[in-house]
């Protein structure tokens, strides 16, 4: 989402994230642009400044600020550690206060970062750019320590306080200044203004709505969708907040609008606070603001009524900072001199155009087409309508856009060109590459011939026959995904890439049985007239479907196909890969592939109807062995960070999870590759729902308090309760009203199917009712009265 501020009587704008944050501070501090690389000679000039109050570089900093920091010592040596327990009106600590009131930098400076005098700090815009994140982290410390993380939400002389809001505010006038404009009775007699007179009011409304990535450890990220999952776009809602708290009590409402990808503002409000979205008398359940999590939530069919708008003008993204020259800069470079670029700076003229994306073969247009432009070095997706069109794009003249499609990991080039006057007013024509590829169908490692295939493209099914090589050749438009199965069953999907000459798909017995059969049927089955209805194949029974299904890489997760967006997308690599699979059945199997990669986990489930399902691929995180009370044992596990694949949800809703972890102070998101696989097996084969817990490991492999939670094996989940209540807390054993019997019985059972063969508990406790105890459960004891605890691991696990 974007966030635009007004500086200097003239509008820019800015992402709303911490990148976009930082170049709008440098812009407002020291008329920076951080849009060009730091070694610009803007930003170096910038770096360089010193105003007449003594503050200096990209952000004027003064010299308490870069103290706080460990960067500078002080005017004259005297360490707060030499006066700390000193009262505020002492002699010595007035004394140490004063050392910064001139910003005269005489005296010393640490080292840190290489940073050894004013002049180091002064020509080096990287250094500067690093310490800002340092100050932001600070500065947001110090909001939660002094409770001030209390006010956001709220209105304050017509200005909402946000977290971002909040920390330009202490930046221009710290603690104490801030602290007076929220009306804390403490701080009453500080400064609300700057040395330059500029007030925080104007700052915190200025840096309103950026997500501070670094700070607060929680937002709740929330997105409007139709009933037919399209993007509510400049949707106007309340959000809607209640707390009681140290300084602030009672409820607040503030007015927000969806951006274009029908996304909210970043909401951070303080730990538990009640949060609801509200419009035109409708309103959401509610969310409790979480301490250190970042939670999702899409409110779909969210009736609101769109603001009348003109149509909004695309905004040029904000880069993140680069050592080196991009491929724009370098061709910017060879195509303009400096005074060029002077002009155009000089002129900062735009123009507005369209760009229409076209088939590269026959000119026609590709309705709804996704694709990116790169401008000023920052990526951005845009949609074209139903004519392959996307209008009103604003951009300057003289720069270099370039235009990308998705690709298998990385964006794919099909244009650039220079923004020119003439541009105006016009459409771009682009046309979409046509690529040439060969596929391959192998089985057990060697090429299948002669045998028939069926191609899923741009809503046709294609029917393809491999060649005596095992080939079928194939022509399709880059970027785009394509089917590949059998008969009318679509097995797998891949993306073309123009880089790629060929790619391999691996089938087994099942998959050539099945296509000999579609042979042997229409050889003998000879269709009535006029009746174009397919042939039936035999039913097959549900061993010999789950054997059909291949052994597939899986790993992007969107694209468009004539117009249409897909929910997997997949893309075959060779055993030799780094990536070890896990392919998840609904009966408890696990087959693991390619068990010897170290580098990347990926996991993908077959339900009971098989259907495939990618779950998703993270990184291993290399931990040493353990053994109970954490001692090392020698050699490595592999761990898998549960926060990277927190959730999943087919497109028809009926198969996923959620599933969130948090224990105060224990980061317990870690679980081995396979356990990790067993448990979401077990979500997934109970359909769709919500799970919490308190975690595994951390991410070193060690139990963090309790004694049986190394290696990332065993783990705690919170009880299930009745209509999701515990979603909103734990519930207990004893909550008879509260906790679900069933839920919590099918989960145990789940678990048990894949590997948990044992599990601690609490036996439920009712008058007049006999006790009742979970299935599994091999010990209780009074702590596990508001959790279920997993442990004698055991999988199904077959190495392929």
């Amino acid at each position: 989402m974007k966030n635009t501020v007004k500086f200097k009587k003239a509008t820019k704008t800015f992402d709303a994230n911490l990148s976009g944050f930082i170049e709008a501070v440098s812009f407002q501090e020291s008329t920076s642009d951080l849009s060009l690389s730091l070694n610009h000679p803007i930003n170096i000039r910038a770096a360089g400044i010193i105003n007449k109050l003594g503050y200096m570089g990209l952000f004027q900093f003064g010299e308490e600020a870069l103290y706080d920091l460990g960067y500078y010592l002080g005017d004259r040596g005297i360490s707060y550690e030499d006066i700390k327990g000193e009262g505020k009106e002492t002699p010595i600590y007035k004394s140490w206060k004063s050392q910064f009131d001139s910003n005269n930098w005489v005296g010393k400076w640490s080292g840190k970062r290489g940073v050894k005098s004013k002049n180091d700090f002064l020509n080096s815009p990287q250094i500067q750019y690093e310490v800002i994140k340092e100050w932001i982290a600070k500065l947001c410390n110090q909001l939660r320590n002094m409770y001030m993380n209390e006010f956001f939400g709220r209105t304050i002389q017509g200005v909402e306080i946000t977290e971002s809001g909040a920390i330009a505010g202490m930046h221009l006038v710290g603690h104490g200044g801030l602290g007076a404009f929220l009306g804390i009775s403490k701080y009453k007699n500080a400064k609300q203004t700057d040395g330059n007179g500029v007030h925080v009011k104007e700052y915190i409304k200025m840096f309103n709505g950026f997500n501070l990535e670094i700070c607060c450890p929680r937002k709740i990220n929330i997105s409007l969708i139709d009933k037919y999952d399209n993007p509510l776009i400049n949707n106007e809602v309340f959000i809607v907040s209640k707390y009681s708290g140290k300084h602030v009590t009672g409820e607040t409402k503030v007015k927000v609008k969806s951006d274009e990808n029908g996304n909210l503002p970043v909401i951070v409000r303080h730990p538990d606070t009640e949060i609801k979205i509200v419009a035109d008398g409708k309103e959401s359940n509610t969310i409790i603001q979480k301490a250190k999590e970042i939670q999702n939530a899409t409110l779909k069919d969210f009736e609101i009524s769109k603001i009348p708008a003109t149509l909004g003008k695309d905004s040029a993204p904000q880069p993140r900072p680069q050592p080196t020259k991009t491929p724009q800069e370098v061709r910017v470079e060879q195509s303009s001199s400096e005074n060029d670029k002077k002009n155009i700076a000089d002129e900062k003229k735009d123009v507005i155009f369209n760009i229409q994306i076209v088939e590269g073969d026959t000119g026609k247009p590709i309705s709804n087409m996704g694709f990116f432009l790169t401008y000023k070095e920052n990526i951005k997706k845009h949609t074209a309508d139903g004519n392959g069109v996307k209008q009103n794009i604003r951009a300057e003249i003289g720069q270099d856009i370039e235009i990308t499609v998705s690709g298998d990991g990385r964006k794919q080039k099909i244009h650039h060109f220079k923004v020119e006057e003439s541009l105006n007013n016009q459409t771009l024509k682009v046309k979409l590459p046509v690529h040439s590829f060969q596929l391959f169908v192998k089985k057990d490692g060697k090429v299948v011939p002669n045998t028939t295939t069926t191609v899923f493209y741009r809503t046709r099914k294609i029917i393809k026959k491999t060649n005596n090589s095992g080939v079928i050749n194939l022509k399709m438009l880059v970027g785009f995904v394509y089917g590949f199965g059998v008969g009318q069953k679509e097995l797998a999907r891949a993306r073309v890439v123009k880089v790629k000459s060929s790619i391999i798909f691996n089938v087994n017995s099942g998959f050539v049985k099945e296509s000999k059969q579609l042979d042997l049927q229409k050889k003998t089955t000879i269709p009535p007239q006029n009746n174009t209805s397919q042939s039936k194949v035999p039913p097959q029974n549900p061993t010999e479907a789950k054997k059909e299904v291949p052994e597939l890489s899986q790993q992007n997760t969107h694209t468009e196909t004539g117009g249409r967006p897909l929910t997997t997308v997949s893309n075959q690599a060779p055993a030799t890969s780094d990536t070890t699979r896990y392919h998840i059945y609904s009966d408890g199997k696990i087959k693991r592939e390619n068990k010897s990669a170290t580098g990347y986990a990926e996991y993908i489930y077959y339900d009971k109807n098989g259907q495939v399902h990618n779950i998703g691929k993270t990184a291993f995180i290399v931990a040493p062995k353990r053994q109970s009370g954490n001692a090392l044992v020698g050699g490595n596990v592999y761990l898998v960070d549960q926060r990277q694949l927190k959730s999943y949800k087919s497109r028809d809703g009926k198969v996923g999870y959620e599933w969130d972890i948090y224990l105060e102070n224990r980061e317990r998101y870690y679980l081995k590759g396979d356990a990790f696989a067993a448990v979401i097996g077990a979500m997934c084969s109970l359909g769709y729902g919500y799970y919490h817990g308190s975690g595994f490991s951390d991410k070193a492999g060690r139990s963090v308090g309790s004694s049986s939670h190394y290696n990332g094996i065993n783990g705690d989940f919170r009880y299930l309760g009745l209509n999701g209540c515990h979603k909103g807390g734990p519930v207990l054993v004893s909550q008879v009203s509260r906790f679900d019997w069933d839920a919590n019985v099918k989960f145990v059972n789940a678990l048990y199917l894949f590997g948990y063969k044992s599990f601690g508990s609490q036996v439920m406790k009712r008058k007049g009712v006999p006790d009742r105890e979970l299935p599994h459960v091999t010990f209780t004891n009074s702590d596990h009265d508001n959790h279920l605890h997993l442990q004698g691991y055991q999988p199904n696990i077959q190495d392929i």
